[in-house]
């Protein structure tokens, strides 16, 4: 299963650095997976994980299930 992440807002409370390059990462490319943003901004997957889950406490972003057929699979 493919996880997807996407900005939904700023949080009203000030959120560290790291957490800011995130969210605009987010607004700036759209939605992408925790392990591509890990690659691109160099940090950690676990800590992008860890920093995600954060951000959606806070709703900041939020998740959704990515399917792993698209509606052109099924086309006859």
């Amino acid at each position: 299963m493919v996880y997807v992440w996407r900005f939904r807002r700023f949080p009203e409370k000030g959120v560290d650095p790291k957490s800011l390059r995130i969210l605009l990462y987010l607004k700036n490319h759209g939605p992408h997976t925790s392990r591509e943003i890990a690659r691109t901004l160099g940090y950690s997957p676990n800590f992008i994980r860890k920093v995600l889950q954060r951000l959606r406490r806070l709703g900041a972003v939020e998740v959704y299930l990515k399917p792993s057929r698209g509606l052109e699979d099924f086309q006859e």
